[in-house]
């Protein structure tokens, strides 16, 4: 049994539902997830397998614009099979929020897990999200403290026409305190667990149609252009076991 199985019940009375995206062959992923997150109220989402797609399918389909792609990626790169694989799954479950008319959602990935203090810090941070909120991090990568000499630099860019991101996003690219336990949210990484609200799924699944933004940097997008309202839970609240310095399994969106 999951000794912090209880801790799960502020977002079972929290959230209307609860979406883990994972895919069908993934079954080693979802019963370290059965045990892991024991006690949270979830739905396995199956999102969209790369095996089997061909960037050209999709292409040609008017599910992805590769050009706009570019044009959107800090680097002016095209996709991997995975990386759009990944972003449309994460689009599925906007058109399924929408769909069944849910007012707030949790949204995890099924590599992730909870932090030994979900039991100190959940209440803490939905009790201090404004009823004006739409997005919300459990879990980000990069840009978490401020670096000043660096967005000078990155607004030069932009002004030269060396860099996608727009002046308002540099503005606010790096987080900024709101409360003991929220800052809004900067230009985060990670799709590993966050939070929607109906209108976030409505201005997400608009920005994201066709595919042109890599999963995690829709979100960024999002908050750092001032689309949708965004958080960042202080501390993190789950962690993602593919990713990051402790990665310690492989990922279906890289390999």
């Amino acid at each position: 049994m999951n000794p912090f199985m209880n801790d799960f019940t502020t977002f079972n009375n929290f959230f209307d539902h609860i979406y883990i995206i994972t895919l069908r062959r993934a079954t080693e992923r979802q019963d370290l997830i059965k045990t892991s997150l024991a006690g949270l109220n979830y739905e396995f989402f199956f999102g969209v397998d790369k095996e089997g797609q061909t960037i050209s399918n999709m292409i040609r389909q008017g599910i992805y614009d590769e050009t706009l792609a570019k044009e959107n990626h800090r680097y002016h790169k095209a996709f991997s099979i995975g990386q759009v694989c990944c972003a449309w799954s994460h689009r599925k479950v906007y058109e399924d929020v929408l769909i069944n008319g849910y007012s707030k959602v949790l949204i995890l990935e099924d590599d992730v897990i909870a932090t030994s203090d979900l039991m100190k810090t959940c209440a803490a941070v939905l009790n201090e999200l404004p009823v004006t909120w739409e997005l919300l991090y459990l879990d980000y990568s990069k840009n978490e403290v401020s670096n000043k000499l660096k967005q000078s630099w990155y607004h030069i860019q932009r002004a030269l026409g060396q860099l996608s991101w727009t002046h308002t996003t540099i503005d606010h690219l790096y987080p900024k305190i709101n409360s003991e336990h929220l800052a809004t949210a900067g230009f985060h990484d990670f799709t590993s667990a966050y939070a929607i609200t109906s209108a976030a799924a409505e201005k997400l699944l608009q920005l994201q149609t066709p595919l042109s933004y890599l999963a995690d940097n829709l979100l960024a997008t999002a908050c750092t252009t001032k689309l949708v309202e965004g958080y960042i839970s202080r501390p993190k609240i789950f962690s993602q076991l593919s990713q990051g310095s402790d990665k310690s399994t492989g990922s279906f969106v890289d390999d």
